[in-house]
């Protein structure tokens, strides 16, 4: 706890700019759609695919609740969006069993578990950093799923599929992780590209039935070497992944 405490006071003095527009809030818990007010954080939107209520603007750093943002059984569009989470328990967002909201712009960091969506459906996370949780990002069992423009580091586990169809982790960046990204239990037809992974202990783990490049363009995985005769910043050789291969390593990280 001492550590998360550290952890959240540092980026306050190292980083005041990142805080200058965020405004401190109390935890927010939303479990019906009619709890989407102003109360619980919710600055604009009407709740139509349209006009989605959006929760914005917020600085959630109460160290030892359970979740920074909660939301559950809610089937109107959201968005959650430049909002700051630090040292939240269990979860900093949680989606338990929620359709149709979006995650974009956000920090967390220092907590239990970074992102947590869970019996969701088409909940897409966007440009959002999650770094010294336990674990950054765990999707399970949802449907509907897009990562994209990520930066996830220092956790155990960095991205973690359970029980996962049809997702897609594009145009991320896997950091300092002891694993990566775990696909298990059923997790298959996932779509991962364009990522990179730099100084995971382990990069990757799946079992099998996943696509990790786009027939033309797969990752970067930082300490493998293969030849690119071509000079086409495709490497010549697949790195595999288990059962699955990336058919097209990148010779060079995408730009950040």
């Amino acid at each position: 706890m001492n550590k998360v405490l550290l952890a959240c006071a540092l980026v306050a003095i190292l980083a005041p700019w990142a805080l200058a527009d965020r405004v401190e809030h109390p935890p927010i818990v939303i479990t019906s759609d009619s709890e989407f007010t102003y109360e619980n954080g919710v600055v604009a939107g009407s709740g139509l695919p349209s006009d989605p209520y959006v929760i914005a603007g917020w600085k959630i750093d109460q160290v030892g609740e359970p979740f920074g943002i909660l939301i559950q059984g809610t089937t109107v569009p959201f968005v959650i969006r430049d909002v700051e989470i630090c040292g939240a328990k269990v979860a900093g967002i949680k989606i338990l069993n929620a359709r149709n909201g979006r995650i974009e712009d956000c920090l967390v960091e220092g907590s239990g578990l970074g992102i947590d969506i869970f019996m969701s459906e088409n909940v897409r996370v966007a440009n959002t950093t999650v770094r010294e949780c336990e674990d950054a990002i765990h999707v399970y069992f949802s449907s509907g799923v897009e990562l994209s423009g990520l930066s996830v580091s220092e956790s155990i586990v960095g991205i973690w599929f359970t029980g996962i169809q049809g997702a897609v982790l594009t145009s991320s960046v896997i950091r300092e992780c002891d694993l990566g990204v775990k696909l298990e239990l059923g997790s298959e037809d996932n779509h991962i590209y364009g990522n990179a992974f730099l100084a995971c202990r382990i990069p990757a783990v799946s079992e099998g039935g996943n696509y990790w490049d786009d027939g033309s363009r797969g990752n970067y995985w930082e300490g493998f070497s293969a030849p690119d005769e071509d000079g086409d910043g495709i490497l010549d050789q697949p790195y595999s992944i288990g059962l699955d291969e990336d058919r097209f390593p990148l010779a060079e990280p995408p730009a950040e």
